[in-house]
């Protein structure tokens, strides 16, 4: 080949790269003006945000009721939860038999004495979940006949649903289309199966998820700057004691909260960038306190309302059902509890196992020396014991499906047991990433990172809202497998998977933020979109050196 055929040839190539080059920049920059934040002001509300929460609403309705109900069998915790509204369901009452489809139904009857345990060993459950019952069972008596049908919870979640989403929308910063795109991904979320299913349930995960995307939204108006900030403050606390309310674990939350609070931009400063006086940061912190104590003091409650049998179950799990069958010496970790060595015979044991430590005479012993505090202070010693429960715990965040609880009724004609799958992209995702763990804590790291940096930068809400997300879903992570570990590992993590699943929403909004040219505007932090003094100083500079 000559040298002009050699040279025609690779300016020939060099064309076509440049040409390969210049369309994908053109699709890049269509996605972008189409899908991309544009800025990062909050758009506030527009006719667009209710809108799509009547959409998400109703995407949720079809998903739960089309072509039929579907929702998640229940397991005996939801007689604890429901039986104080005076109900009581109608199903088998073998638990094999009842576990095996969804049975909505739930009738007036009334309960005497110890009757409303009468669905487990427990007592009865102190949830906020009764806000969303007690609606619902209002909305059975009106529109169907007297006590609680969980269908019409479901429509009541789904309706919640639909307000939240709206209320995201005006939160959220950038322009409609981005705006549209991030609710979405929250809604694909929360339809998959192994989360939309708890709407149509008697437990209170479903006010856990609603309370997480609350406190989302609450978090982002708070950040924002906008309006009164005693009243933004006012809608955190909300939020959040709902969220803490809904269950035990759910207490996690509390210093994730305090954090969020007390996190604000430019504490030190004014809005002039001038330092703030003593006494003014003082004012501006009165506000946070205030409500992180009230948050504290009702956490402390919520704590106390729940029954001493409650108490007792998650420290027989801990140690019969997590500790000991992952321990090398269950006689030894029973010795450092306090407890009799004999009790290991138990070991792997729940409370209603043939061989529970309950019907041992030592058992009374255990109950009065092992308390949670003396677990946790164990594990402080024996911290490499946490890498084992870790594990275990990521095995259980990614396999959020709960193949023991069926989904149909019984008159629905699928088999017992079956489970719904009509719409499962997180189910998929987590089943992807169970194969490679190690991609689940990147994933996190991630987060944390790309938010922190985006909070950084512009001092944007959805980034502290990303990595306080991310904290709060490991709080929860840790709650659970301290309290209950291996026992109902599977249920009992369902809201650490709800709340790593919309961290990847947030994270896609970070990202793009992130990668944004525009510039965050409005208070608390919030810059202009225009170029600031000191660039206009730089740009002047320049041009009169050249």
């Amino acid at each position: 080949m000559s040298i002009v055929e050699e040279t025609r040839t690779s300016n020939g190539i060099r064309t076509r790269r440049r040409a390969q080059q210049s369309r994908l920049r053109r699709i890049t920059t269509g996605l972008s003006r189409t899908f991309g934040p544009g800025t990062l002001r909050p758009a506030g509300f527009t006719a667009v945000a209710p809108l799509m929460g009547f959409l998400s609403a109703l995407f949720m309705v079809v998903r739960l009721f089309v072509p039929g109900p579907v929702g998640m069998a229940d397991q005996g915790d939801g007689q604890r939860l429901l039986c104080s509204l005076g109900v009581m369901n109608v199903r088998p009452w073998d638990y094999e038999n009842f576990t095996r489809f969804i049975h909505p139904q739930w009738v007036p009857h009334q309960y005497y004495g110890e009757g409303c345990a009468a669905g487990g060993p427990l007592g009865t459950d102190v949830s906020s979940q009764w806000l969303l019952l007690w609606p619902a069972k209002w909305l059975t008596g009106f529109l169907v006949a007297p006590g609680l049908d969980t269908r019409v919870l479901g429509a009541v979640c789904c309706l919640a649903f639909g307000l939240l989403i709206t209320a995201l929308m005006a939160v959220l910063p950038g322009r409609r289309n981005f705006r549209i795109l991030i609710a979405g991904l929250v809604t694909v979320v929360s339809a998959d199966g192994v989360f939309a299913d708890f709407f149509i349930a008697p437990y209170s995960e479903s006010g856990a998820f609603l309370g997480a995307l609350a406190l989302v939204v609450a978090l982002l108006h708070y950040w924002n700057g906008r309006g009164l900030r005693p009243l933004a403050v006012l809608w955190v606390l909300l939020a959040a004691s709902f969220t803490i309310g809904t269950a035990p674990q759910a207490a996690s939350w509390l210093p994730v909260v305090v954090l969020a609070l007390f996190w604000t931009p430019a504490a030190g400063r004014d809005d002039g960038g001038s330092p703030r006086p003593a006494r003014g940061r003082l004012r501006r912190f009165a506000l946070p306190l205030t409500a992180s104590l009230l948050l504290g003091a009702f956490t402390v409650g919520v704590l106390a309302t729940q029954s001493p049998r409650t108490t007792e179950l998650t420290t027989y799990n801990a140690v019969f059902a997590e500790m000991l069958p992952h321990s090398p010496t269950p006689e030894d970790d029973l010795r450092w509890l306090g407890a009799d060595p004999a009790l290991a015979s138990a070991t792997g044991s729940t409370v209603v196992s043939a061989n529970s430590a309950v019907y041992s005479p030592r058992y009374q012993e255990f109950r009065d020396t092992v308390s949670p505090g003396k677990i946790a202070a164990f594990y402080l010693t024996h911290p490499e014991r946490l890498i084992g429960m870790a594990e275990r715990g990521i095995e259980g965040v990614l396999t959020p499906e709960l193949g023991y609880l069926g989904s149909y009724p019984q008159d629905s004609g699928h088999q017992p047991s079956e489970k719904d799958r009509r719409f499962p992209p997180v189910l998929f995702f987590f089943t992807a990433l169970r194969a490679f763990p190690v991609l689940y804590l990147a994933l996190n790291l991630a987060v944390i990172l790309v938010g922190l940096a985006l909070a950084s930068r512009h001092g944007s809400a959805v980034g502290r809202v990303a990595v306080l997300l991310t904290l709060a879903s490991w709080a929860q992570f840790w709650a659970v497998m301290l309290s209950g570990g291996q026992a109902e590992i599977y249920k009992d993590l369902i809201v650490t998977g709800y709340m790593s699943a919309l961290t990847v929403p947030l994270f896609f909004a970070s990202a793009c933020l992130l990668g944004s040219r525009a510039r965050t505007a409005g208070p608390g932090g919030d810059q202009s979109s225009q170029p600031s003094s000191r660039s206009r100083r730089r740009r002047l500079n320049s041009d009169v050196t050249s």
